[in-house]
């Protein structure tokens, strides 16, 4: 990894993921969140079976033709993710959030009120139209005021721009003004288990 400089600012690229980037990938989500968000963290802990669990997510989204997996890279480290998966307009569910069996690592609950709450809001929102789901967007920690986060829904604005669909999205509240930046409108709410975080539903509309 390079050594980073604030005088000498990396320049990052946006490119789609292949599977050499895999093992870097399953640990972006602790890299990204955990330093910032304890939800995150206890929900989808850094562990070997975390690690392999995200394995074969990631490996199945470089796959599929309906998904978008962004990145940035630094050297052989993926500092920068973002999925994005085209979503028919009949296709219910939350995305690739929802196809796989959890582990004995996962935080169950916690875990099924982020899912469910993505789920139910899609739903409500989008169904009747295809569009865009943003299923994961996350930068490493260290790489934070980099620019990466910008270039990666910049890019996925584009591609869902050219197809002409909009775009739906579930942030923390701390990612909010980031995404209505973007011409991201809120369009709901919902607070975890705990009654001490919460989760934003936003749409954007597709520009064509």
């Amino acid at each position: 990894m390079h050594e980073m400089s604030q005088s000498q600012p990396v320049q990052f690229d946006v490119v789609e993921a292949s599977e050499a980037n895999v093992p870097s990938l399953s640990t972006i989500v602790a890299r990204a969140f955990h330093p910032s968000n304890a939800y995150i963290k206890k929900v989808l802990p850094d562990t070997s079976a975390l690690r392999t669990w995200w394995s074969t997510i990631f490996t199945d989204e470089i796959k599929d033709t309906k998904t978008h997996l962004l990145i940035a890279v630094d050297d052989d480290t993926v500092v920068g993710l973002l999925s994005l998966r085209q979503m028919a307009a009949d296709a219910g569910g939350a995305g690739s959030w929802g196809l796989y069996e959890l582990t004995a690592d996962h935080d169950v609950e916690g875990y099924k009120a982020m899912i469910d709450s993505m789920r139910e809001h899609r739903e409500r929102l989008m169904l009747g139209r295809p569009h865009y789901l943003i299923q994961l967007f996350g930068v490493d920690a260290a790489y934070a005021g980099r620019r990466i986060g910008q270039k990666l829904l910049a890019r996925a604005c584009d591609i869902a721009d050219a197809a002409g669909l909009d775009t739906f999205v579930q942030a923390n509240g701390n990612a909010r003004a980031f995404y209505e930046k973007q011409e991201f409108v809120v369009q709901g709410k919902e607070t975890m288990p705990g009654d001490e975080y919460v989760e934003y539903m936003l749409v954007r509309p597709g520009r064509n």
